[in-house]
């Protein structure tokens, strides 16, 4: 089966006639004809009969012209990335998002990128989340944001800046005055996280469960904002980066604690192909990333 059988079906099914069809991919009828006859005996089924005038799909027809919707549409859509990329235009990036708090620090760097880069189509999706390796190794995503990576040898990860997570709590929390804390004083604490598996949160899984600590009660919250707005309110407590703070922590009363012995540093990554990591616009995110940071941090 060829590419042009699947554009004569989707021709068909999209325009009812031969003539239609023909005229819209720039063949004779009889040349459209004898494609789709040679196709038929090959597969040894029928794929359209004549009603009349009409042509009209038979049942393997329209499962085939399904199947051509999906595979013509990715097609063009990879023809048409590589003619931007053979006339110099940068094309096209899918990055995701892995991690919540990633949004904050992207949302300080995009108009730059976007000034920088005013070629390039950039799209922002966190609907991989939890399948966004494997969505870049099926070309669904180019690139990924994470502070988590796998280290598996398959994605180039380029670390992008360094950060310490912090307990955040309100001004007005018991907790607040202390210089540093420790995991038991979380035992009697709500403790508010993002809607992830406990095995993938920090607060879970670096400083609550090696401790053998059970919070007294644990809530879900979806939004980084409405998160510190409710340890603000004195509603729970969250681990989040520090530099999240820089432009919160005045508006809202709200104090960073660190744990005692127990320092909380991690990496954020930008993770692509291999083949990708030398692409400029994402190097230009690399050798900018601290950049975004900074600016959240004297703001």
């Amino acid at each position: 089966m060829e590419l042009i059988h699947l554009r004569i079906l989707l021709a068909l099914k999209r325009h009812g006639t031969l003539s239609a069809a023909a005229d819209t991919l720039h063949l004779t009828q009889s040349a459209l004809s004898h494609q789709i006859k040679n196709l038929e005996q090959r597969l040894g089924v029928t794929l359209w009969y004549k009603q009349g005038r009409s042509l009209i799909l038979s049942q393997a027809g329209r499962y085939l012209s399904e199947v051509a919707e999906s595979v013509i549409a990715t097609v063009d859509s990879a023809e048409n990335h590589l003619a931007q990329l053979a006339a110099g235009k940068t094309g096209k990036l899918t990055i995701g998002i892995e991690c919540h708090a990633c949004y904050e620090w992207f949302r300080n760097i995009l108009q730059p990128y976007l000034r920088a880069w005013p070629e390039l189509t950039v799209e922002v999706t966190s609907r991989y989340r939890f399948e966004s390796f494997e969505a870049i190794r099926q070309y669904k995503l180019d690139a990924v944001l994470t502070s988590d990576p796998v280290d598996n040898g398959l994605l180039s990860y380029q670390p992008l800046f360094d950060f310490e997570l912090v307990l955040i709590v309100a001004d007005s929390h018991p907790l607040a005055g202390r210089t540093e804390i420790t995991p038991a004083d979380l035992r009697g604490e709500t403790v508010l996280t993002y809607p992830v598996a406990r095995d993938r949160l920090d607060m879970f899984r670096k400083v609550l469960q090696p401790a053998g600590i059970e919070p007294a009660a644990h809530i879900p919250v979806e939004e980084t904002d409405i998160m510190l707005q409710l340890a603000a309110a004195g509603r729970g407590v969250c681990l989040l980066p520090e530099w999240l703070l820089a432009d919160k922590h005045a508006k809202l009363g709200l104090t960073g604690l660190r744990f005692a012995g127990l320092p909380i540093g991690k990496t954020m990554y930008l993770a692509c192909r291999h083949e990708d990591a030398g692409l400029e616009y994402l190097r230009w995110l690399v050798e900018h990333a601290a950049t975004a940071v900074e600016v959240e941090a004297h703001r």
